[in-house]
């Protein structure tokens, strides 16, 4: 298997998981995650199959029922940075089916979204209402309009990290924010269930940045005001029970699952995180 790290270049890795399977979706195929020797980036061994494949009848893209909100807005809404917007520009890179983009619009945001599949992102605007671009080339093109660029839950998802993270912070105003949550592979929840950790979602989750180092990226890209906190999330847990008993994703084990999902994750509360920081002038 020929390596390159997604984070330093390192060519050589140590093996975590492998022969690991989608149990979200079901996906065919296998998959290994490696660490990289160099700084201990865990990421997919093996470049992933076409994005556009990995995606289609995404839940996360598809479920958007009033049922599906009120669930999402109970169990992981405080995942996501809400405030007032007074007509200030959010750029939402990984926007999946628009839903935190009209939650800010109605806060006085005015939203632009960011999906890597062209044919997805065009159908997305058309039914919102508000612009997605597409390609990174795209966000070149944006180069300091934004007040703050948000990543909820897709900074894992991405080809290119790090080149996307640079052009992010290339599209903020000086003085504007970044806010990023992630899945925290450090977390108990992920040592507890190993490679049918809910969050591991091979083939799509492809890195998993540490705070120091994702804290460290921001640092090189010209932020400040770096701060860190761990989130309480149910559904790492309640998903991790139904591949551990089921072998899938199994929607009633899910729900099953929910209520002691929020007991662990109120008790163990690092399952995910998230960083914020401030682009300086």
């Amino acid at each position: 298997m020929s390596f390159a790290c997604r984070n330093c270049g390192g060519t050589t890795a140590q093996p975590v998981y492998s022969d690991v399977v989608d149990r979200f979706q079901g996906t065919p195929g296998a998959y290994a995650y490696v660490s990289c020797a160099g700084c201990g980036l865990i990421q997919l061994g093996d470049e992933p199959p076409d994005p556009a494949e990995l995606y289609k009848n995404y839940r996360v893209h598809t479920g958007d029922s009033a049922l599906q909100r009120a669930m999402r807005k109970l169990l992981i809404g405080h995942c996501y940075l809400e405030k007032p917007g007074d007509g200030k520009q959010l750029l939402d890179i990984g926007c999946g089916n628009g839903s935190y983009m009209q939650l800010m619009a109605s806060h006085g945001w005015k939203p632009t979204g960011y999906e890597p599949d062209a044919g997805y992102a065009a159908s997305l605007a058309e039914k919102i209402g508000f612009p997605v671009l597409s390609g990174l080339p795209a966000l070149e093109q944006h180069a300091g309009e934004f007040d703050l660029v948000t990543f909820n839950f897709s900074f894992e998802h991405l080809f290119e990290p790090l080149r996307t993270l640079d052009l992010a912070a290339a599209c903020l105003k000086p003085g504007g924010e970044i806010y990023i949550v992630v899945p925290n592979i450090e977390s108990r929840e992920a040592q507890i269930f190993k490679d049918r950790w809910f969050h591991l979602d091979p083939p799509r989750h492809i890195t998993f940045f540490t705070k120091q180092l994702l804290g460290d990226h921001l640092q090189r890209h010209g932020f400040d005001d770096i701060k860190v906190k761990n989130i309480a999330v149910p559904t790492g847990f309640a998903g991790s029970v139904s591949y551990k008993l089921l072998g899938k994703f199994q929607p009633l084990a899910w729900y099953a699952g929910m209520l002691p999902g929020v007991l662990f994750s109120t008790v163990v509360r690092d399952g995910n995180f998230a960083i914020t920081a401030r682009r300086t002038a």
